[in-house]
């Protein structure tokens, strides 16, 4: 943390501003093209969103991409029991092959050894998602793309960001 003292009106103001270290990062940038290689230190599996993470990975610390857009294009509702309720990979790629250029991905919150987490979703439904860019004229382009294929209907746009909790 860096201190910072100056006078401003005659008053004695004290300002405390967090610090970056270097080669200390705070988020990292989504990999949304599949066709692309992801410099990552975190090895994602197949259905997860990847994002950057640059250096050694510190056990017990929490990694977070950009904030993303992504199309929710379907929820299963968790059951809380031992045998984690998604979406299938074989769906998962059958989306994959319908838009090649957009990643598709699928959380699997509650699923044993699952350390991705998707911020600003229900913790109670696993999803199958497209990302959809950095912002939001990208995400209704995405979202009409989608719904061209004529296979989700009720696709709908959600901003998010993807955790690594490093922890397990």
């Amino acid at each position: 943390m860096k201190t910072y003292i100056r006078m401003v009106l005659g008053l004695l103001v004290v300002a405390v501003a967090p610090t970056q270290l270097p080669g200390q990062q705070r988020t990292g940038t989504i990999c949304g093209n599949p066709a692309t290689e992801c410099s990552s230190s975190y090895s994602f599996s197949s259905y997860q969103l990847a994002f950057q993470i640059r250096g050694k990975l510190v056990f017990g610390k929490t990694y977070k991409s950009l904030p993303v857009y992504a199309v929710i294009l379907k929820s299963v509702k968790t059951s809380g029991a031992e045998d984690c309720v998604h979406v299938s990979e074989e769906e998962r790629l059958e989306v994959q092959a319908l838009i090649p250029d957009r990643k598709v991905f699928a959380s699997r919150v509650s699923c044993p050894e699952e350390l991705i987490l998707y911020s600003n979703v229900s913790q109670d439904v696993n999803f199958l998602a497209v990302y959809a860019g950095a912002n939001f004229a990208e995400a209704k382009t995405t979202l009409k793309l989608v719904k061209a294929t004529g296979r989700y209907r009720q696709a709908y746009i959600r901003r998010m960001q993807v955790v690594l909790e490093f922890s397990t």
